[in-house]
């Protein structure tokens, strides 16, 4: 799922990827899953691998195919309207600047003024938005093997039952020199990427599409995956300050808004302690956990490993080498009782479990590794004494099926063909975290102080976080962190909703955990819409 949402920490930088989000200077890869990037040199590359920092620019200008559908969604039938196609971006000077590829459905009949509008997006940074699109979003979807596997070839396009355009209007966004978004012609690549020009050019989009369509008084809502979620969190801030919009709610989904919380390293002991209750929920799928914990049920589990990870254990790791013999070699057995590993295995790493090593040592006895994205998933080294995984099952199982379905529906469905190349991510080149609310300068990159900011000003902004008990980009435990620490007041306590799923990054994919996602952003809809009016 390179390409997706993908977050991946370095160290302090990072790179572009899928679910996670990049560190700088990595490898691209899908930027579309949601996540972030292992913090290590060696890790796995996100989807949509390779960079291009100079790519030919196109002509920028408006150019959508309109195509007319009904939909079964909810036990109701009803029609709606597709477009797919590109808005031109222009400078201060009214030149284009950029071609950004967008799909949305519209539901017909619906009064603009009341019909929500939900602009959705996965992250990388560098990752196309087809994974949401064809995965959750989208009338039609991918069909996928059970619990989300990787199905056979010849693929199929199927009804999507969850697609959530019974109650919200929809609008793909494919960022910048991702799908068919590119630079116009004679503009550098690089103005558009990085984090503050990323923001800049979705928040002119989003404001050109409400012109377009008319869409300004409609309740308004954003929807990113992994690196989807750090740009929703900045973008909220962008959009009241510089355009004037305020939105009715915000939906995450593998969560990343402080870069420190993936990072995992000797000198920031919070990364490793973030990874350990999904170290836990792993272990306990594949059946590795010691027999007291094993028969709990894994929300259960999940809780105490949550209190270790944050308690006694987050102690012992700040105490650094001053813990005794004797206290470092108890702490190795509660980390492997948490773990699933060997009590040896912890102490030779110092009780610092780092998440690549660790997908590939739990099930070193059955000459297999587990998934990134989702860790149930499982897959095999052609050397099973290897310290990183040869591929990424989980990102591998969606994959062919996305990207051909998506083809497909697009030409046969959408009416809709582009002479370029369709980039699933690995496009941006290096990603510049400048100007966020820490940016290389003052530390970790993070959003945290953007959001909490827009919901300052915007004392009715709610916000949905979906969080996958098995995805290892985005640990649940770093979203949570981030929301414990977004603001101090009760109020943002008491307008954030945590979701969480039997799945791993892409939560949509597994069968019963899209049921549950779709069910909770429609709930979440109508509770924020607002179409009541106030009067003094």
């Amino acid at each position: 799922m390179h390409n997706r949402l993908l977050l991946g920490v370095a160290t302090a930088l990072l790179s572009t990827g899928p679910l996670v989000a990049q560190q700088p200077g990595g490898r691209g890869g899908r930027g579309g899953r949601g996540g972030a990037p292992d913090s290590t040199p060696n890790a796995a590359a996100p989807r949509g691998r390779g960079s291009s920092s100079a790519t030919e620019g196109v002509p920028a200008v408006d150019k959508v195919t309109t195509t007319q559908h009904t939909a079964n969604i909810g036990g109701k039938q009803f029609a709606y309207t597709a477009r797919a196609g590109t808005m031109a971006l222009h400078d201060a000077e009214g030149k284009p600047r950029a071609s950004i590829f967008y799909i949305s459905y519209t539901r017909d009949g619906e009064n603009k003024a009341t019909r929500p509008v939900t602009f959705f997006f996965n992250g990388g940074p560098g990752s196309a938005s087809l994974w949401l699109h064809m995965g959750i979003m989208s009338p039609k979807r991918a069909e996928m093997g059970p619990n989300g596997t990787q199905p056979s070839p010849p693929y199929h396009l199927i009804d999507n039952s969850d697609s959530p355009l019974d109650v919200t209007d929809l609008v793909e966004i494919d960022a910048p020199m991702t799908g068919y978004s590119r630079n116009a012609d004679g503009v550098n690549p690089s103005t558009l990427t990085g984090a503050r020009n990323d923001i800049a050019a979705f928040a002119e989009f989003i404001r050109d599409y409400l012109d377009m369509y008319d869409r300004w008084a409609s309740p308004k809502y954003l929807f990113g995956e992994s690196y989807g979620t750090f740009r929703s969190a900045g973008l909220s801030s962008y959009l009241q300050d510089n355009e004037g919009i305020e939105l009715n709610g915000i939906m995450l989904l593998g969560t990343v808004l402080d870069m420190q919380y993936l990072t995992q390293q000797n000198s920031n002991d919070i990364g490793w302690a973030t990874f350990l209750p999904t170290y836990t929920a792993t272990a306990w799928y594949h059946k590795k956990l010691p027999p007291n914990l094993q028969s709990e049920p894994l929300a259960k589990v999940v809780q105490q490993a949550r209190d270790y990870a944050f308690g006694e254990y987050l102690t012992s790791l700040t105490a650094g080498n001053s813990l005794t013999p004797a206290q470092k070699d108890a702490e190795a057995q509660k980390v492997a009782n948490f773990t699933g590993v060997s009590k040896q295995y912890a102490l030779n790493a110092n009780l610092r479990i780092e998440a690549g090593a660790y997908r590939t040592e739990l099930l070193r006895d059955r000459r297999e590794t587990v998934g990134r994205y989702d860790s149930r998933m499982i897959g095999l080294n052609g050397d099973a004494n290897a310290t990183r995984e040869d591929y990424d099952p989980s990102d591998v199982a969606p994959s062919g099926a996305f990207m051909s379905m998506f083809m497909q529906y697009l030409h046969n469905d959408l009416n809709y063909t582009n002479d370029l190349q369709y980039y699933m991510g690995g496009h941006t080149g290096r990603w510049d975290y400048t100007g966020t609310a820490s940016g290389f300068g003052g530390g970790f990159p993070d959003e945290i102080q953007s959001l909490r900011e827009a919901m300052a000003k915007n004392p009715t902004l709610k916000v949905l976080v979906g969080a996958g008990y098995y995805d290892m980009a985005t640990p649940f435990a770093n979203a949570e962190l981030d929301f414990t620490h977004l603001g101090f007041d009760q109020t943002y306590k008491d307008r954030v909703k945590f979701d969480y799923y039997e799945s791993g990054h892409m939560a949509y994919l597994n069968q019963s955990s899209s049921k549950q996602l779709k069910q909770n952003i429609a709930n979440f809809i109508e509770s924020t819409e607002h179409n009541v009016s106030v009067t003094p």
